[in-house]
């Protein structure tokens, strides 16, 4: 999965707000800002840009208008150096008093208050989050692995509640689409469900913005494949060249199984998935398996081998297989059990797994 959230750097001071129809205007001052250094004001990078302009003694004024509230960079390549602003058509000032922006104060921009709180206050806490996180997985005792275990359990339950806390406040902050962006990006577990929920709580001002965009896209690509959602149709060759649909399968329980002859937890897994088929093969269901194979001959041997007695197609294009990308599968084995109507009810059933849910549905 990419990630989501844009570069972030640090976060300078704040001050109330000039907000102008007509665009913004950003006038700076940075000592020992070397003469003729060219300033970006840009989306992520130069190549990006929408204002630029040249620093004389230290002073620079950038003009134009942008049609949202956004994270964007002030871009000074001459010393290696930028500057995050959350901002929209407003004036800004920065100041600085050297070129390492170690005291740098940029006014102009409630939302930089917002991107304030976030940076200080809830990020460090999921840095912890991920420190602690790492000290259990590296622990090399129980007592060790106890220790950090207590300590990741208390600075992830406060960093999940600071986030909350901050979505409940600030419902139409651009900057709560950010924090959603970074906090799933950082959550090993990737939970999509925990996203929406709280991507639903916000304002459509808060929703027009790159973060927003991109945890919308998240939050749709997660949809596929998952519990409860219709399974996306797709046609692909079988052993014998004829195309065979999904679709076709409606009006039966149907095992979707995404292998590889090369893959060896999948052939190990394979002898429950014949098992499970053998004896539910008569109850209203079937498998459909997906290879991600590239030789035809190793596909249609391994199917041989492992007396696998089902329909199987593939486009024999490896990981670049059309239904493995559509359902976004990035490892394999890999199974959604599909129900009559085309709903997805079940995925990743291995072993006694598989078995007690084709009982369960299959009374």
């Amino acid at each position: 999965m990419k990630r989501v959230l844009s570069l972030i750097l640090f976060s300078p001071l704040i001050a109330p707000a000039q907000k102008t129809d007509e665009g913004f205007v950003i006038s700076g001052k940075v000592n020992d800002l070397p003469d003729n250094s060219v300033v970006y004001f840009a989306g992520n990078n130069e190549n990006d840009t929408i204002a630029k302009t040249t620093a004389k003694q230290g002073t620079f004024v950038l003009t134009g208008k942008v049609d949202n509230i956004d994270g964007r960079m002030l871009i000074f390549p001459s010393i290696n150096a930028r500057i995050f602003l959350f901002i929209g058509n407003e004036h800004i000032t920065v100041d600085a008093s050297s070129t390492d922006f170690s005291d740098v104060v940029v006014a102009g921009s409630p939302t930089q208050a917002d991107y304030d709180e976030f940076i200080y206050e809830i990020k460090p806490v999921g840095d912890f989050v991920n420190y602690y996180r790492s000290q259990m997985q590296s622990a090399q005792t129980k007592e060790a692995r106890d220790s950090a275990a207590i300590a990741l359990n208390t600075a992830y339950n406060i960093y999940q509640t600071s986030i909350d806390r901050f979505i409940t406040r600030r419902k139409s902050s651009p900057v709560s689409a950010l924090l959603l962006a970074f906090s799933y990006d950082m959550d090993p577990n990737k939970d999509v469900a925990l996203l929406e929920k709280r991507f639903n709580m916000l304002d459509s001002s808060a929703m027009q913005n790159r973060y927003a965009s991109g945890v919308k896209n998240v939050i749709e690509a997660g949809k596929i494949g998952a519990v409860g959602t219709k399974a996306l149709d797709f046609t692909q060759a079988d052993t014998s060249g004829k195309n065979i649909s999904l679709s076709q399968f409606r009006g039966k329980y149907v095992l979707l199984d995404f292998w590889a002859s090369w893959c060896g937890p999948c052939r190990r897994e394979n002898p429950n998935v014949v098992e499970a088929y053998n004896q539910y093969k008569n109850k209203n269901f079937t498998i459909l398996s997906v290879s991600l194979d590239q030789d035809k001959n190793n596909w249609l041997n391994a199917i041989k081998a492992d007396h696998l007695t089902w329909t199987h197609v593939s486009d024999l294009q490896f990981w670049g297989n059309g239904a493995a990308k559509l359902y976004h599968v990035e490892a394999i084995p890999q199974n959604y059990l599909i129900d009559p109507n085309g709903v997805i009810i079940a995925r990743n059933l291995r072993g006694d797994q598989l078995e007690e849910k084709l009982r369960e549905v299959l009374k």
